[in-house]
């Protein structure tokens, strides 16, 4: 059936318009009625598809289904002769239902009156057709049952594509995270090592010379070979007699102990430098960070005399300030004065000098991070 005759559908007149739009479409497309004899069979079978269907079988030898207007002479073919298989159908209904079950295309006007059917042969014709009305039914369901699998497997193969990405995705991140560690933990043994080598070079150094340090001068100003720590160097003369007195031992630690450089608040900067300069494994960051408590917990609690001890032997000190060149010293610069196992903020500090120490601590610990 062609689409033009499909469309015609939507034509209909003023005393059709009850008629059902639906079953017209399902008359044409899969019966294979004409647009006009579907209206008519529905209209004049209860508007219901088996209705139309024994209508239009019980009258389908009628010539008039077509032509509405009795006054009006039309001529009409007394049969069809299908030229291919040379069958001879009595009217345009059964020429439209023997050219949708056989495919049939080519056919001629016959002035051959075909003789009209029997009761029985309009019921087995009414059974054919609701045979055929039947069996493109269900190869219509039969089509969508298979469109819906088939879609059902694509959304199941794109569900498994989406989760093999996905899991892909985060096994890549994974090895990400564990090349990263592995580096940053290569890293941190790589500066240990370092470090022992120097403090080892520093050690023999040390002895060779009396325990005197050399200083290493460059052309960005001072950079010693290894960590270095505050403490009061003080070696014997071993020239000296065993059997001398205390007083003499002194006399000789005293001369030999090298002068300790006096912290200075102009050189805060330098200090904070030296601190940000270490990065292996982020013992900068860690160092001014406890700097940055520190000076923070007096500036923000001036009155509270617990901010203005610091413990020396506690693990914080211990592992994140005393190692580093510049941190002690620069507590010192700020006005704490180093004890027995403790530091304490002397009377004579400057509240203005504790201020911009935290604010550049702050700005340098910022600064690591990025």
């Amino acid at each position: 059936v062609d689409v033009e005759d499909v469309e015609m559908m939507d034509v209909v007149k003023s005393d059709d318009c009850c008629v059902d739009k639906e079953l017209v479409k399902v008359l044409v497309e899969e019966i294979g009625f004409s647009p006009e004899l579907a209206q008519q069979g529905l209209k004049n079978g209860g508007n219901t598809l088996e209705g139309a269907v024994e209508w239009i079988a019980q009258h389908q030898d009628n010539d008039n289904n077509s032509n509405n207007n009795d006054n009006a002479v039309v001529e009409v073919a007394q049969s069809y002769n299908c030229n291919e298989c040379g069958k001879v159908l009595s009217n345009m209904a059964n020429l439209e239902l023997h050219a949708n079950k056989t495919g049939h295309s080519d056919f001629a006007e016959s002035t051959d009156q075909v003789k009209s059917l029997t009761k029985e042969e309009k019921a087995a014709k009414i059974l054919e057709i609701k045979a055929l009305l039947k069996t493109k039914r269900q190869e219509r369901l039969l089509k969508e049952k298979e469109s819906a699998k088939l879609e059902e497997k694509q959304r199941r193969f794109m569900g498994k594509e989406m989760s093999v990405t996905r899991e892909e995705m985060e096994r890549n991140e994974r090895k990400h995270a564990v090349a990263k560690k592995k580096r940053e933990k290569e890293a941190y043994r790589n500066e240990r090592e370092r470090i022992r080598a120097e403090l080892a070079k520093d050690k023999a150094e040390r002895i060779a010379n009396k325990g005197k340090l050399t200083s290493k001068l460059s052309i960005n100003g001072y950079k010693p070979d290894a960590i270095q720590y505050n403490t009061n160097l003080t070696t014997t003369n071993t020239n000296n007699n065993n059997n001398n007195n205390n007083n003499n031992n002194d006399t000789a630690e005293q001369e030999n102990t090298p002068k300790k450089k006096i912290p200075d608040v102009a050189k805060i900067d330098e200090y904070i430098q030296k601190v940000s300069s270490y990065r292996a494994g982020g013992d900068g960051a860690k160092c001014l960070k406890i700097l940055l408590a520190y000076i923070r917990n007096v500036v923000d609690h001036p009155d509270e005399s617990k901010y203005k001890t610091i413990n020396t032997e506690n693990k914080a000190y211990k592992l994140r300030v005393r190692p580093f060149i510049g941190a002690k010293t620069l507590l010192l610069a700020v006005g704490f004065q180093l004890e027995e196992n403790k530091m304490t903020l002397g009377p004579d500090s400057d509240i203005h000098i504790l201020k911009q120490t935290k604010d550049k601590l702050e700005a340098a610990y910022n600064a690591y991070s990025t």
